[in-house]
């Protein structure tokens, strides 16, 4: 199968803090792939670079074969990419005071005339399709009510019909459960993974819970201090190799209540026991 993103020599430098050092990832299209890394490890930095968020100091990112930046320089190429590509945000990025389905219809603008644009004015077919979308992520009923009535997670869940309507084929999720309760966490991450084996989408979500990684994801690239210090399958990543991997922080990453380990239990037990707590 083909390329769906290729990061080459990545490097970025905030005011003199190198937060990408050289990031080279490969992902085919169909994946899903988890992004694991305590705070601070760079991975939202690297998110935002792919679709052209941010431009690097250095390296080239390529996404669904097209080049969206060339040694640190954005190409022309850029916009048009960004349609094919949806971004979840952890703090959900709707506007409160719109319907849920206008916010869901925002992955239309693109492909809608500019002066419907404007008026926010969508056809018939278009209102079809993101109920369509709100019914697949399981809250089509939440279609006309404001946004900022949602839960966290109904939240996320119409982010992710956004993606939908948006005909994203990749997508690129920034911590999406970050703030939600582990039901909601564990609902969006199965809805993740429907987009990806139903609807074709290849899926990139950072976590910093490994045992979402593992329960959902085939493999994981793991970053630390803005470099690549793992890429694998998930199931290989035991508290051992994590404490090799991320020393006295490997503990951020093991969410407390998600069923296999705490981060007090991390921290007080030899690890392998604790892994298997």
């Amino acid at each position: 199968m083909p390329d769906a993103l290729v990061t080459r020599n990545l490097s970025k430098s905030f005011e003199g803090c190198l937060a990408l050092d050289g990031v080279s990832i490969r992902i085919r299209e169909g994946e899903m792939v988890a992004l694991l890394g305590a705070s601070g490890s760079g991975k939202s930095t690297l998110l935002r670079h792919i679709p052209g968020f941010l431009t690097a100091t250095g390296g080239d990112v390529e996404v669904l074969g097209t080049p969206v930046q060339v040694d640190g320089k954005l190409v022309g190429s850029a916009n048009a990419i960004r349609s094919r590509v949806g971004f979840v945000f952890q703090q959900f990025n709707l506007v409160n005071r719109l319907p849920v389905i206008t916010n869901v219809l925002v992955g239309q603008l693109y492909r809608t005339p500019w002066w419907r644009s404007l008026l926010m004015r969508f056809t018939p077919e278009q209102r079809r399709q993101a109920i369509e979308a709100l019914a697949a992520m399981g809250i089509e009923e939440t279609a006309w009510r404001r946004a900022s009535t949602l839960s966290g997670g109904q939240q996320q869940r119409a982010a992710l019909a956004r993606c939908l309507v948006q005909g994203a084929r990749l997508i690129l999720a920034d911590e999406p459960i970050a703030s939600l309760d582990p039901e909601s966490s564990r609902r969006v991450m199965e809805l993740l993974q429907s987009l990806n084996r139903q609807h074709g989408c290849t899926v990139l979500v950072s976590l910093h819970q490994v045992d979402f990684a593992i329960r959902y994801c085939e493999r994981t690239i793991a970053l630390n201090a803005g470099k690549v210090v793992f890429d694998g399958p998930s199931s290989t990543l035991t508290p051992q190799r994590l404490a090799t991997l991320y020393g006295s922080s490997a503990w951020e990453l093991f969410a407390p209540g998600s069923g296999s380990v705490s981060a007090m239990s991390f921290q007080q037990q030899p690890l392998a026991t604790a892994f298997r707590s």
